[in-house]
């Protein structure tokens, strides 16, 4: 057996972070339901009052920079955990600074 790669599989940040993945993906399903309803409510705001809902419309930007956030760590392009372990999204576009790799 490659010793690298008995070492790969007995380091234990490796397993860690198996969970918090999981831990995310979890997360991301339920964020993606919420934005599933701020479209919908939004919608129904747009169709009869006339306008979009300020604070539902800064709630989808936040969401939406928070699965940005999921997905970037799911997909190993930062060690950056998001919220509950790091800082909640301000929600502005191009606001998320995550360090990403190279």
């Amino acid at each position: 057996m490659d010793p690298t790669f008995k070492e790969n599989v007995t380091q234990e940040s490796t397993w860690m972070r198996l969970v918090y993945m999981i831990l995310f993906a979890v997360i991301f399903n339920i964020a993606e339901f919420v934005i599933t309803v701020v479209v919908v409510v939004q919608f129904l705001f747009k169709l009869f009052v006339g306008r979009v809902n300020e604070n539902l419309r800064a709630l989808g930007q936040t969401l939406a920079s928070y699965v940005y956030e999921i997905i970037v760590y799911l997909t190993f392009h930062t060690d950056d955990m998001p919220y509950p372990f790091g800082p909640w999204p301000t929600g502005a576009p191009g606001a998320t600074k995550r360090r990403l790799r190279k």
